[in-house]
C-alpha cells in the first residue's frame, strides 16, 4: 500500500520549495542589506545569477535520497521533475541575457 507522502505532486512541491527556502536563507545571511530587485540586478550584472540558483537547488539532491531511501518512488520523480524545470529555467536565463 502507498504511503501517503509517496505521491508525484508532494515531491514537485516539494522540490520547488527548498530551491526557494535556500535562496531565502542566503539572502537573509548575506544580501540583506538590499533590496530583492536590487539583489537581482547586482547579481545579474556580476554575472552570478544562475550560478546562485544552480547551488540552491542542492537541497533538492537531500530529498532525493530521502525519497529513495524511504522507497518513496513517486516524490522523488516529482523532485527530480522541478530540478529539471530549475536546469532549464537556470539555461534559458543564462543564453538569454
Amino acid at each position: 500500500m502507498r504511503s501517503k507522502f509517496d505521491s508525484l505532486p508532494l515531491g514537485l512541491i516539494l522540490g520547488i520549495i527548498a530551491p526557494i527556502i535556500t535562496m531565502l536563507i542566503v539572502y537573509f545571511l548575506k544580501f540583506d542589506l538590499y533590496k530583492v530587485d536590487e539583489l537581482l540586478n547586482y547579481l545579474v550584472a556580476k554575472q552570478v545569477f544562475t550560478k546562485i540558483v544552480s547551488l540552491c537547488v542542492i537541497p533538492n539532491l537531500v530529498l532525493f535520497f530521502i525519497f529513495i531511501r524511504k522507497n518513496y518512488l513517486y516524490s522523488a520523480r516529482g523532485v527530480l521533475m522541478a530540478t529539471i524545470l530549475f536546469a532549464a529555467f537556470v539555461f534559458i536565463t543564462k543564453f538569454a541575457f
